[in-house]
């Protein structure tokens, strides 16, 4: 079921890549290739929309056994895109003052920095467990109600944080590393992969992503195992 949701907007997904490659200049800074602004804003919309609309119908599968019909683009999509949204702004204070660490000490990035962000992670993984509520059209379960149901799991959270983490670090060093070995044999091979690969990592992290909130929504909200 995760590969009928994911597969369907996998082609919406390449073509994507494929846009922002193919449009990629030269940055007049750093000489690094980056597609032009509008083109980064329309393909970060649609990868928006495509992560959501995935996160969604794995939501609605596992708590409510309900089977996709085919691309899902709808209310409940764009309102869990704006959560989203609106999570990853809160996401920003601890951001920048991890900036700010490494402008003024940049010596005790690691000692300062780490704990903000496996404290900013166990926070965000406790609201983020509105998620689900949001893909089950719940207009009423708040952030506030999702702080409460989490409370005195501040640790768990931070684990699962943790583990999620490292999981997604894992699988970027071991793509990172094949498509350095395919460059040695050919750059457009080593292209190709990149491309099938980024697909690959925006499905896997959609449902792997979706799978831990709902697990933390069946145990926290509605009681079930974990």
């Amino acid at each position: 079921m995760a590969l009928r949701i994911g597969l369907l907007w996998a082609p919406i997904i390449l073509a994507v890549g494929i846009l922002d490659y193919v449009t990629a200049v030269p940055d007049p800074r750093s000489q690094i290739l980056t597609p032009p602004p509008l083109v980064q804003l329309v393909s970060g919309l649609i990868s928006i929309i495509a992560v959501c609309s995935i996160a969604v119908s794995w939501h609605r599968f596992i708590l409510r056994d309900e089977t996709p019909g085919g691309l899902r683009v709808d209310a409940h999509v764009f309102r869990y895109a704006g959560t989203t949204l609106l999570i990853m702004l809160g996401m920003l204070l601890p951001a920048l003052a991890l900036v700010v660490v490494l402008g003024v000490a940049p010596s005790m990035a690691g000692i300062i920095g780490l704990p903000i962000i496996i404290v900013a992670g166990g926070l965000v993984t406790r609201i983020s467990i509105k998620l689900p509520a949001v893909a089950l059209g719940n207009s009423t379960f708040s952030f506030k109600d999702a702080w409460a149901a989490s409370e005195g799991n501040f640790w768990p959270c931070v684990g699962v944080f943790l583990l999620n983490a490292a999981i997604l670090l894992a699988i970027f060093m071991v793509l990172w590393a094949g498509a350095e070995a395919l460059a040695q044999i050919s750059r457009n091979l080593a292209l190709a992969f990149q491309l099938v690969m980024a697909v690959f990592i925006q499905l896997f992290y959609s449902i792997f992503n979706a799978s831990i909130f709902t697990s933390l929504y069946g145990f926290f909200v509605e009681r079930r195992d974990f």
